[in-house]
């Protein structure tokens, strides 16, 4: 995966919280029911963590320790951040720097072109119309109910 593929996903996703506790312990439950605790030293932009000093405690509760511990994504259930973290400052965090940058957009940074802002009020235009016909077709209707209730 890129760098800048990495920080889209960081930046757009709870990835990017997990990122933030870079350094510090957590616990990681994986699907098999079993645990791995250790210090968090790198976390990519789809969830694949790698451990360091890790004890993974299977599901039978026995203990095995590792100096390094690679988490697939697909492998995790749930993650315990410690408490410690400050979620909204690290969220809010995360997604300032996911911004995009110069990239290969269509645009040249003038917002929308004329012919799409054109094409954009014809249909604005044809909108009011068709409110201002709906409400005449109302009015006519209730006129109508109103000289046919008389005629009775």
């Amino acid at each position: 995966m890129t760098s800048a593929q990495d920080k889209f996903l960081k930046g757009s996703n709870l990835s990017g919280l997990l990122a933030s506790c870079t350094g510090q312990i957590i616990t990681v439950e994986l699907r098999n029911e079993a645990f791995v605790t250790g210090k968090l030293m790198e976390s990519d932009g789809f969830m694949s963590l790698t451990l360091e000093k890790a004890e993974l405690i299977d599901p039978h509760g026995n203990k095995v320790r590792f100096d390094n511990f690679f988490v697939q994504n697909r492998l995790i259930r749930y993650v315990q951040l410690p408490e410690s973290l400050d979620i909204g400052a690290c969220l809010s965090q995360q997604t300032t720097m996911g911004q995009p940058g110069r990239g290969r957009g269509r645009g040249r940074g003038r917002g929308i072109s004329r012919q799409r802002q054109s094409i954009m009020d014809a249909r604005e235009a044809r909108r009011q119309e068709d409110i201002r016909n709906a409400h005449r077709m109302r009015e006519q209707m209730l006129e109508m109910k109103i000289k046919s209730e008389q005629g009775k």
